[in-house]
């Protein structure tokens, strides 16, 4: 008769049992060996580590007590177990009669560590079909460490049950049995994926602990949940849990607007732990072979990836390395650089629960705290991205400091709200106090990465970010790490903000009563023109008017009703002078209606350009004395927050659910704004975005970009481009390297009145000797894009002396060569432009998906001149909407007679020539980004906001389809 077949769970059960016997050597208890049966404790095994390992203080305790020792250990032990998890027990020692006793030993991170002698004696044991109750109910495996139950397993096989039914399992035990308390991890899986959890009473604890989207065997033959078996039981990380990765976070008592929470358990998810270890060794390795910690990681972390507690606990591994078999630190100090909300809670509060760091973590509230803690070697030190080029300023000047390897964790570099990262940006045809306009900030991830390139030493720099830049990944390499936010909404963490978007589209005509005749008309460039015009429109009474009542009617017919109808919507205006204006005209409308909720307006202070009064946040909303609005925004009755740049990003509040966009975001702006409403909260399932910009699909397609990872490739950066440039501009005949030495000794040595002397002589002889004016502005483009490359390229490369100069010469001089048009000339006529017509059309539901198309890194060069038109020139093209222009023609030959010409897509398209679906897809979409980066550099802004040029099958992909065509052509 044959052998009856075993249940496949049962053959699951096996594998991995023989597995962890085979490859990890650990030991199989029996039943019986678990002497303790409540607290399921094998307490031989225990008492045979506390021997082997501290017998001196065993005798010690034997001494005075004789053979009733080892009760006092037991008896100890479970009294300390009424008040403590067993896990901080096993982290901190056991005191038994005024003796500490250590119940196990960590990995030794030094040479002087205690631990060095003990910590083979470590010893893990599992029971498989662990037995407790009297009805000898039943888990999986318990693990044990030196006979103390750390974790609990439980497993399914696909063919008969799932993940959920384990979960589902340990939420329906008996929670008041010790087996359910003792373990600080419990797993439920399956063939496929993996849950966890710390404290197993709910099946809502149970998060997933996968490796991405998808769990893959890393050997043949394994099961796609192999990493569970092989990495996360392992003796390493299950050790490298206890002494490092589990955090408490204590009891907080109820106050007038929180409930009580009890205190609970950290456990790092899968790409938390992953992170830390690959960082910790790749730089480690860096180290023992180098001498030095000179590198760069970036971490692609989605929103929603625990990103705060990543870089505490990579904070605290990273302060506690080094080298191999040595006392040698591998850093003296790290630097956690973030904004100054999430200084004063977020990361406050996160490195305030590694208790075991309070003597060595400084927290720079003021701004005397950062030079003494550089004066402390202080060994983490918490401070703003605002001090960041300060900070290395500082070590640079100091021969003592210059000697030190320091580390800088960078968080989220766009989440300063209000720019001040950026050193002020002079903005062309704009006086620094002109009100008209906001400044559109400047990039704070492109900043960081200006400021690492300029300081970069034998420092660590760790940037995270949920949405990293062109500079950025070309500086810092491909991630290391990628989290993305495809994984984050898959496991549950954030809402997906992109599946629909409701769309409108905003339609005016505009009319200025100012005609200058042409010989005296002044030219300014396109795309200052073109935003100030825009503002014009969407700063119109009318049009807001009418805007605020839709946007009234969905947020309470659609909006208000989610999340048990306490949600709460953001209204991002494309200035704020129409934030002003959206706010006055909806609280007036709200009180038209007796409506029980208030809407709150989130600005920096500004003068009012009509009125010339002063607007103030404060004021505007009549906050006490020391409140911050978004402490206002959290209470019941305040549901609208308008929004002009504040708040934008980096504005985390689970309760949004709704966003109301009159204003054009685009590509990582766009992945940024949106995410303002993907933070869960109970009951949150759906959020509703209305677009009245006509820039849906734009937007869907900018998550797409990111939703799977960096869109970016990093770029090989050319070391003779630099020493070209340089070239072209002495070969122009206009400026010699004599020139460039008599301004850089100027700068260093002579008055304001010598330079401005000097600069004044050299625009004569510029305008004499080139007499087209489009030659002038060749020479300052070329100048411009010099200046550029330098200062990127010398991340990467050395130059020689007069290269350094000729740039320092080059960015004083070049922007100061040809004066045009001033501010007031350009604002008096716009101004005057006033809406002639008006009206907002809907535009139906625009739904997301398709295909991630990869996009290419880094700018190249500052740009091409802008072209210049008119005001009325300006208000003619807006009026014609969708035709192309003659200029815009010009424009595309130009960028597609750039891109035929470029030597490296020829290199790729001939290296993929018989890839006929590589090229037409992936890489098709490739060859779109860098004419769009082309767009962007040439000031081309109205194109790249335009749905003619930006969707599918648009003039930027008719524009690439002909590109690869024609080095394909070139190829045969």
């Amino acid at each position: 008769m044959a052998n009856k077949k075993k249940a496949p769970e049962l053959s699951f059960q096996e594998h991995i049992a023989d597995f962890l016997a085979r490859e990890h050597q650990y030991g199989v208890l029996e039943q019986a060996d678990i002497t303790d049966a409540e607290h399921s404790i094998a307490e031989d095994n225990l008492w045979t580590f506390l021997t082997a390992t501290q017998a001196d203080t065993l005798k010690k305790l034997a001494d005075d007590y004789g053979t009733d020792a080892r009760d006092e250990v037991f008896r100890a032990l479970r009294k300390e177990l009424e008040r403590t998890p067993l896990w901080l027990i096993l982290r901190n020692g056991l005191m038994v009669r005024g003796l500490n006793f250590r119940l196990f030993y960590p990995r030794p991170r030094s040479m002087e560590s205690a631990s060095v002698a003990s910590y083979g004696e470590n010893r893990i044991t599992f029971r498989p079909h662990f037995y407790f109750g009297e009805t000898s109910q039943e888990i999986d495996f318990i693990f044990f460490l030196n006979g103390l139950p750390i974790v609990a397993l439980e497993m399914k096989h696909e063919k008969n049950q799932t993940v959920h039914d384990a979960v589902a399992q340990f939420a329906a035990r008996d929670h008041t049995r010790k087996i359910f308390q003792h373990p600080f991890l419990y797993l439920a899986a399956d063939t496929s994926d993996v849950m966890a959890a710390t404290d197993p009473r709910r099946e809502q604890n149970f998060r997933w602990h996968n490796t991405g989207l998808a769990n893959m065997p890393q050997t043949a033959g394994e099961y796609p949940v192999e990493f569970l078996y092989r990495e996360v039981l392992s003796k390493e990380h299950l050790l490298g849990a206890l002494s490092f990765f589990l955090v408490r976070v204590p009891k907080r008592e109820a106050e007038e607007d929180k409930p009580e929470r009890p205190a609970f358990t950290i456990y790092p998810r899968y790409h938390q732990s992953r992170t830390v270890r690959k960082v910790a060794d790749d730089i480690s390795a860096h180290f023992e072979a180098n001498a030095d910690i000179g590198r760069k990681y970036l971490i692609h972390h989605s929103a929603g990836s625990g990103k705060t507690l990543t870089i505490c606990w990579l904070a605290d591994r990273l302060h506690s390395l080094f080298k191999q078999g040595t006392n040698e630190k591998l850093t003296d100090m790290v630097f956690i650089l973030t904004d100054r909300k999430a200084l004063d809670t977020n990361i406050k509060d996160d490195i305030e629960n590694f208790t075991h760091l309070k003597d060595v973590v400084g927290l720079a509230e003021k701004s005397d705290d950062l030079l003494r803690f550089l004066k402390e070697r202080k060994s983490i030190v918490v401070t703003t991205q605002q001090k960041f080029a300060w900070v290395l300023d500082e070590i640079e000047k100091s021969a003592a400091l210059k000697k030190l390897r320091v580390a800088f964790l960078i968080d989220e570099a766009h989440r300063s709200q209000e720019g001040q990262m950026a050193a002020a940006i002079r903005l062309p045809f704009r006086k620094k106090d002109d009100p008209d306009a906001d400044a559109p900030e400047p990039d704070p991830e492109e900043q960081l990465a200006k400021i690492i390139r300029e300081h970069d030493r034998n420092q660590l720099f760790v940037a995270f970010t949920a949405t990293p830049a062109p500079a950025t990944v070309t500086l810092f390499g491909k991630p290391f790490d990628i989290y993305s936010e495809a994984e984050a909404i898959e496991e549950g963490y954030i809402v997906d903000v992109a599946s629909s978007i409701i769309s409108y589209k905003t339609l005016y005509n505009l009319h200025c009563p100012i005609v200058p005749k042409p010989d005296e008309e002044k030219l300014y460039p396109k795309g200052v023109v073109a935003k100030a015009l825009k503002n014009v429109a969407f700063q119109d009474e009318g049009l807001i008017q009418y805007k605020a009542e839709v946007m009234l009617r969905i947020f309470e017919k659609d909006v208000m009703p989610l999340i048990g109808g306490r949600a709460k919507a953001l209204i991002v205006a494309s200035s704020r002078v129409a934030g002003l204006r959206y706010f006055q005209i909806i609280k007036e409308k709200l009180k038209e209606r007796n409506a029980r909720y208030r809407v709150l307006y989130a600005f920096s202070d500004f003068t009012h350009p009509g009125t010339n009064a002063p607007i103030s946040e404060h004021a505007v909303n009549e906050l006490k004395d020391g409140e911050l609005i978004e402490d206002r925004f959290e209470a019941e009755d305040c549901r609208l927050m308008i929004v002009a740049n504040k708040f934008q990003t980096g504005f985390d509040q689970p309760l949004l659910a709704g966003m109301f966009l009159d204003k054009p975001v685009m590509d990582r702006n766009a992945v940024q704004t949106l995410s303002r409403l993907n933070r869960c909260h109970e009951g949150k399932r759906d959020v509703v975005v209305v677009d009245f910009t006509n820039n849906a699909k734009a937007i869907l397609k900018a998550f797409a970009k990111y939703r799977k990872g960096t869109p970016f490739e990093p770029e090989e950066p050319d070391r003779e481009l630099c020493p070209k440039l340089h070239a072209q501009i002495l070969a122009a005949g206009v400026f010699t390297q004599k020139d460039a030495a008599d301004v850089v000794n100027l700068l260093a040595t002579g008055t304001d009145a010598m330079v401005q002397y000097r600069v004044n002589a050299l625009r004569i002889r510029f305008y004499g000797r080139l007499a087209a004016p489009e030659d002038r502005k060749q020479l300052v483009y070329l100048l411009a894009r010099f200046v550029k490359c330098f200062h990127f390229q010398t991340c990467f490369f050395t130059y020689a002396p007069e290269i350094r100069e000729f740039a320092t010469f080059a960015e004083y001089v070049g922007p100061q060569l040809i004066k045009a048009g001033s501010v007031s000339d350009l604002m008096k006529q716009i101004r005057r432009t006033e809406v002639v017509k008006a009206a907002v059309e809907y535009q139906g539901e625009v739904r997301g998906g398709g295909k991630i198309k990869l996009k290419p890194g880094g700018k190249k060069g500052a740009g091409l001149p802008l072209s210049k038109v008119s005001v009325q020139d300006m208000i003619a093209e807006i009026r014609k909407k969708f035709e192309i222009s003659d200029e815009e023609a010009l424009y595309i030959k130009q960028v597609t007679d750039e891109k035929a010409a470029d030597q490296a897509i020829r290199s790729t398209v001939q290296t993929h020539r018989e890839d006929l679906v590589y090229l037409e897809g992936a890489y098709r979409g490739q060859v779109n980004g860098e004419i769009q980066t082309a767009y962007d550099e040439r000031g081309r802004y109205e194109e790249l906001s335009d749905p003619k040029y930006m969707d599918t099958g648009g003039i930027f992909d008719i524009m690439a389809v002909t590109v690869i065509q024609h080095h394909l052509s070139s190829a045969v």
